[in-house]
């Protein structure tokens, strides 16, 4: 079996990591969630960065989704020191009740986002920092130190039935040592710090968003990928949960993975990983109407509610 091309460190900004070529866990959750035909043609459509943006409620308006996105991004880059950068968009240039009421700040909104930057009001850098120094603050009291490298993009390859598949993705933090001493040349142990501000970092809640939005099968990804940089890694690896509230009393909930959530992210990253390879094999991207695949039911716990006992389907 031809051994894979080694894994690398892919020098590149966060604006550009999308434009990269591979396999990521952005494609691959919506190849688990919908289909590796859907999962094509958002990589055909080079809008990776629209399968990024997490979900938000059903009724959220495109301003609001906008807002949570853009707030999220600053407290990201300010809490790690990098990441999306920013864009500040001047008091005097904006309506007298702050908004983006005016042509100019409009103007300088839309080339913001455009240029893939993050435009916030100068009115309220202060208080993000302020937010961002918070959960800084509550990070390193929970005993986690941000002295590795931030926004860390690794490019590597899988091994498939049908052939190799390029993938990459991009850890939020990660930290490696020898020993007791930061390498990041040589390292024996490391931990994947994966940062995610949130109004409300209760384990409930963060359980169901984790699920929700693939974070499990983003978590293997990582993972796997900082094995094969790092094949000295392998079984050493820490991945912690950092859930920061960016509201009172600015929270934090740190988890690892349990080995069910781990196995199961490991799992589905495989199971799209192997479907892409035998796409790019084959030419086929099938999508949800596929062969065996032709009856509606009802869902588990719905049968199970009405007594139906597991001999009855």
């Amino acid at each position: 079996m031809a051994d894979l091309p080694p894994a690398r460190i892919l020098e590149v900004s966060p604006e550009a990591y999308h434009d990269l070529p591979g396999f990521s866990p952005s494609l691959a959750k919506v190849a688990i969630r919908q289909s590796i035909k859907h999962a094509k043609d958002i990589a055909d459509q080079r809008a990776e960065r629209l399968a990024e943006q997490e979900d938000g409620p059903d009724d959220e308006t495109p301003e609001a989704k906008q807002g949570r996105l853009d707030r999220g991004s600053i407290y990201h880059a300010m809490t790690l020191g990098i990441g999306k950068a920013i864009v500040v968009v001047p008091t005097a240039i904006l309506s007298k009740n702050g908004a983006y009421g005016t042509d100019a700040s409009k103007a300088a909104r839309d080339a913001a986002r455009a240029a893939g930057k993050v435009p916030v009001k100068e009115h309220e850098v202060e208080a993000y920092q302020h937010v961002a120094d918070v959960m800084r603050s509550r990070i390193a009291e929970a005993g986690h130190t941000l002295e590795g490298r931030s926004e860390l993009a690794i490019g590597w390859w899988e091994r498939t039935p049908c052939g190799p598949v390029e993938c990459r993705t991009m850890l939020d933090h990660v930290i490696t040592w020898r020993g007791e001493e930061l390498d990041i040349e040589r390292p024996n142990v490391a931990t994947i710090l994966e940062l995610k501000p949130v109004p409300d970092a209760s384990p409930d809640r963060c359980t169901r968003t984790a699920e929700n939005l693939g974070y499990g099968i983003a978590a293997a990804a990582g993972v796997r990928a900082l094995n094969a940089l790092y094949p000295s890694l392998a079984g050493r690896v820490e991945f912690r949960f950092l859930w920061c509230e960016y509201k009172r009393p600015f929270d934090l909930w740190d988890p690892q993975r349990s080995g069910v959530f781990a196995e199961l992210g490991e799992r589905r990253w495989l199971r799209a990983v192997h479907a892409w390879g035998e796409g790019l094999a084959t030419g086929r991207w099938p999508g949800h109407r596929t062969p065996g695949n032709v009856e509606i039911s009802a869902p588990m716990y719905v049968l199970k509610a009405e007594g139906f006992q597991p001999g009855d389907f």
